[in-house]
C-alpha cells in the first residue's frame, strides 16, 4: 500500500456496547440485560486498553463515544474513560467529543457529568416522535422523555446536539415522518441525522419481515420521505452535507467526516474498528472473555482475523465509495495526491459510464469534484458499485 497522504490528527472511537434492549431493527454489537458488575468491569478495561496508547504521541482531535447506549454507564465511568484517552492521546484543546444517549437513561445530573467531563456533542436517539412506532420499534422512551432531555441537555449547557430519527418504518405513513420531523425542528438541534430502515440479517425486524408480519413501505414512498426531509431540513436552515446528515452551518459533525474523507482513526472497546495508513484497517475482538483476557495479558486487544491487508485498488475503491457519501463528493485532485494517480486513468473502464449518469443527471461533474445529485443519491449503490 502506498499512501501520499499527510497524517493530521486521528479521531478515536470507543465503543459502549451495552443497552437496556435490542431494539427490533438493531445489528450493532450490543447486549441488553448486562448488570452493573460488568459494566464496571468492561469500563475499567476500556481505561486499561486506552493506557496502552500513552507514550507514542497520537494526535487526536475528536473522540466518539457510541455503542450500543453509552448513557446507560454510570456516569463517573464515563469520566474515568474521557480522562484515560486524554491522558494516552495528545487531544487537542478545542477536540469534538461525542456521546451517544438514548432517552430513558439519560438524566439532569448524568448531562452535568458529562459536560464537566468533557463531552461537548451530545447525540440523541429518538429515532420517532410517535409514541406508538415507539413501542413498535422497541424504544424504551416516550416522545415527552425525548423533549425533557433535550431541554435538560440545554440547561447542562450543551450547544452541540444531533438528534437521530428513522423513516421508511413498517406501518410508518408520510404525514407521521413530516410530524416527527417538525417537532425535532422545533427544538433546533444543531444537527439531524436521518435514516431509512435496513432490514439486517439477524435482527427482530429480518425475521418478522421473512414471516410476513410486517411490511415496509414501497420503495417509491420510502424516497419520498426522504426527499421531503432534505427540503424540510433546508427550508429550516441545515445544510445536507452527507446522504444521512444535515446540520447547521459550522456543525458538521467532525469525526464522521473522518470516516467519509479518508482519515485514521482509532478504535478502543470491544469489536471497535480502526484505520491507520500505515497498517490498513483492524478491528478489536467482539467477545467479553477475550477481549478481558487480552487486557488482563496488557495487549491490546486486536482480532487476528479481523486485520484487513487491503490492495492499493481495495483502497482506491473505498476512497471513492466514502467520499461520494459527501454532498460536496469526492475530489479529483485530492485523489491524485493521495494515491499518485489521476482518477479518470484509474477508471478508465468507468469513464463512459459516468458521463452517462452526468448526462442522466445523476452525478454532477465541478472542476475537480464528482459528486452524487439528490436524484443520484436514490439509485447511490448502483452508482458506488462501479468503483468497488
Amino acid at each position: 500500500m502506498k499512501i501520499n497522504r499527510k497524517k493530521g490528527p486521528a479521531g478515536l472511537y470507543i465503543h459502549i456496547p451495552f443497552c437496556v434492549k435490542k431494539c427490533g431493527y438493531c445489528d450493532f454489537l450490543s447486549f441488553g440485560e448486562c448488570d452493573e458488575e460488568i459494566q464496571k468491569k468492561y469500563a475499567e478495561s476500556l481505561i486499561a486498553e486506552l493506557s496502552l496508547y500513552r507514550g507514542q504521541n497520537i494526535k487526536c482531535d475528536t473522540i466518539f463515544i457510541g455503542g450500543g447506549t453509552p448513557s446507560l454507564l454510570r456516569q463517573e465511568h464515563i469520566a474515568k474513560i474521557l480522562e484515560a484517552a486524554e491522558a494516552a492521546f495528545c487531544v487537542a484543546e478545542k477536540a469534538e467529543v461525542s456521546l451517544e444517549a438514548n432517552p430513558g437513561t439519560l438524566s439532569r445530573d448524568k448531562l452535568r457529568a458529562y459536560r464537566k467531563a468533557g463531552v461537548n456533542r451530545l447525540s440523541i436517539g429518538v429515532q420517532s416522535m410517535d409514541d406508538g412506532m415507539l413501542s413498535f420499534m422497541g424504544r424504551i422512551h416516550s416522545s415527552r422523555d425525548f423533549t425533557e432531555n433535550f431541554q435538560a441537555a440545554r440547561e447542562a449547557g450543551f450547544s452541540n446536539i444531533n438528534v437521530d430519527l428513522m423513516f421508511g418504518m413498517p406501518g410508518q405513513s408520510r404525514q407521521m415522518w413530516r410530524d416527527s420531523l417538525e417537532q425535532v425542528l422545533a427544538l433546533e438541534p444543531e444537527h439531524i441525522s436521518f435514516y431509512s430502515l435496513q432490514l439486517e440479517e439477524g435482527t427482530t425486524f429480518s425475521r418478522m419481515y421473512r414471516e410476513g408480519s410486517i411490511d415496509l413501505p414501497p420503495a417509491e414512498e420510502d424516497r419520498a420521505m426522504y426527499h421531503e426531509g432534505i427540503r424540510m431540513l433546508r427550508e429550516a436552515g441545515y445544510h445536507h452535507y452527507e446522504i444521512s446528515n444535515c446540520a447547521k452551518p459550522g456543525f458538521e459533525c467532525q469525526h464522521n467526516l473522518k470516516y467519509w474523507s479518508f482519515d485514521e482513526y482509532y478504535g478502543a472497546g470491544l469489536g471497535a474498528h480502526a484505520f491507520l495508513y500505515d497498517k490498513g484497517r483492524s478491528c478489536n475482538v467482539s467477545d467479553f472473555d477475550a477481549y478481558f483476557q487480552k487486557i488482563g495479558r496488557g495487549e491490546l486487544p486486536a482480532d487476528p482475523d479481523g486485520y484487513s491487508y487491503e490492495t492499493q485498488t481495495d483502497l482506491m475503491g473505498e476512497y471513492v465509495f466514502t467520499a461520494l457519501r459527501k454532498t460536496e463528493g469526492l475530489d479529483m485532485e485530492d485523489f491524485r495526491r493521495t494515491f499518485g494517480e489521476n482518477f479518470f486513468s484509474v477508471y478508465e473502464d468507468q469513464r463512459q459510464t459516468i458521463r452517462a449518469y452526468v448526462k442522466s443527471g445523476h452525478l454532477a461533474l465541478n472542476g475537480t469534484y464528482l459528486a452524487l445529485t439528490e436524484k443520484g443519491i436514490d439509485i447511490s449503490n448502483e452508482i458506488m458499485a462501479e468503483f468497488v
